[in-house]
């Protein structure tokens, strides 16, 4: 059976904290292990790295495994009482500069510079906007601020400054000790919280030139800076995760649906992958079945153009973490299914400043598969940067990529329609097709008599390039005069 074309990217935690339990999750529908550097130490996280790897080769699929670094997070200190401390409309509430443990209507952040950057008149929102304040005085080592939606203050809750310019750098010390420990430990990709600009990317895509890594780099849009900033962000980076849940805070939530489908149709458009998070099955957490609304939410995003959908909490501390992925596989499937009978409205539009002629070959593979209705399109994609660019033009049938680098594979395990498989560089053309013809029979992805395309390259010299297309009748046995070609690469 051909997998689903939409990726899930599943966060780790105490729910799916043994192998079993991983070699489930895969088995439903994941692709992508997120680990969350905000929670857990690096111990924990080598432990739990070491338990994904072994599930992994348990699976027949390769999984990517993503890094989420923190990012310049701005939390509440402590708050002396456990149960938190409450505020209502209308109180005041002094956040000072000195850490201390909260109580009677005084607290701190983990952030002291906050005192300096908050001005009278801006909002202060805590736990993702479910208490709200307004700053109303201001002193050299304090703020004042005037409940507007009260709660109850607990410890270490999350701090959103919608009117503030924040001056802290975007990559803490944390960061770079978990950037480090994601290149000794080889992870596939990182992704970068709280992005502002262009430049936050260049700093961390600078360290890992000098690291000699080549772990790609996710942008978190989560900030209104990021959206004024987005075409620069989007060609300093490998791809983009639409985070809407600080989004949602930092911004007008009406605005939110809006802006993902504008990053989903620009990182169509620039040939970048795109993830959308957050929220998508919360509901899971607690409960073994999604609300309308969420299923509605997982397939819109499908409908946008997303390569992948996200689980946070489900996986990480849910009570049904492979009811949550079984899930969502399963909206995708009909959501897919439901695609494939709509005639593609007009050729899809790649802008690229590198790689046109790969580009060039995708779009007329596509147009090929469009015109013949064939099953299956083969590329071989040695960096995974062709598999790339023929994923993003969302093509009705399954990519099969061949490569034989592993950490290629892994990576374009987050690429819509992308299957990635392992194959030895082949010397002759009659090799390659001989061994297509063998795999997809005996994986039922394609039967005899059914036609496919086969796409590579001839040329060492020049990756990057497609060259070579050929239609294949699956069972169609080549001769063996077929012209012998170097080893291929792209």
């Amino acid at each position: 059976m051909t997998p689903i074309r939409t990726k899930i990217v599943a966060t780790l935690g105490p729910a799916v904290g043994n192998v079993e339990r991983l070699v489930e999750i895969f088995r439903a529908g994941v692709d992508v292990c997120r680990l969350n550097f905000s929670h857990g130490t690096l111990d924990d996280h080598l432990s739990t790295l070491r338990r994904i790897r072994e599930a992994a080769a348990m699976h027949d699929q390769p999984v990517a495994i993503l890094g989420d670094l923190c990012g310049p997070k701005i939390r509440l200190g402590k708050i002396k009482d456990p149960g938190g401390m409450p505020v209502h409309v209308g109180e005041e509430l002094v956040l000072q500069r000195e850490p201390i443990e909260g109580e009677k209507g005084v607290a701190s952040t983990t952030f002291p510079q906050l005192i300096d950057d908050v001005q009278v008149g801006h909002r202060v929102l805590i736990e993702d906007g479910l208490l709200r304040f307004l700053c109303v005085e201001k002193a050299a080592d304090r703020l004042v601020l005037q409940c507007t939606d009260g709660g109850v203050l607990k410890s270490a809750k999350g701090i959103n400054l919608p009117d503030t310019v924040v001056k802290t750098p975007a990559i803490t010390e944390k960061d770079w000790r978990d950037v480090d420990w994601a290149v000794a430990n080889e992870l596939d990709y990182l992704a970068l919280s709280f992005v502002r600009s262009a430049d936050d990317l260049s700093l961390l895509r600078e360290h890992l030139v000098n690291k000699v890594t080549d772990i790609h780099l996710i942008a978190k849009i989560e900030k209104p800076e990021a959206v004024k900033n987005i075409d620069a962000i989007i060609e300093h980076c490998d791809g983009l995760m639409v985070a809407r849940g600080d989004l949602g805070v930092e911004m007008d939530v009406a605005k939110v649906p809006i802006i993902q489908k504008d990053l989903v149709r620009r990182c169509q458009a620039a040939g970048k992958a795109v993830i959308v998070a957050t929220q998508m099955l919360q509901s899971m957490i607690e409960e073994s079945t999604p609300t309308r609304a969420e299923v509605s939410d997982v397939a819109n995003a499908i409908f946008d153009g997303t390569d992948a959908v996200m689980l946070s909490g489900e996986t990480s501390v849910g009570q049904f973490p492979v009811q949550a992925v079984t899930t969502m596989a399963h909206v995708a499937q009909i959501t897919e299914e439901y695609l494939d009978t709509i005639p593609p409205k007009a050729e899809p539009t790649l802008k690229l400043h590198t790689l046109q002629v790969s580009s060039a070959m995708a779009k007329g593979v596509w147009q090929i598969v469009q015109d013949m209705n064939l099953s299956l399109v083969v590329v071989w994609s040695q960096t995974g940067s062709t598999a790339r660019l023929f994923s993003k033009l969302r093509m009705c049938v399954p990519i099969l990529a061949l490569s034989s680098d592993h950490r290629a594979l892994r990576r374009m395990a987050l690429h819509y329609g992308v299957i990635p498989q392992e194959m030895p560089p082949p010397d002759k053309i009659t090799e390659l097709a001989a061994w297509i013809d063998r795999f997809v029979q005996e994986k039922q992805m394609a039967a005899p008599g059914d036609r496919i395309v086969i796409v590579s390259g001839l040329s060492m010299s020049t990756p990057g390039t497609m060259n070579n297309l050929v239609i294949h009748t699956v069972g169609e046995v080549w001769s063996d005069a077929a012209k012998d070609f170097p080893r291929l690469a792209q």
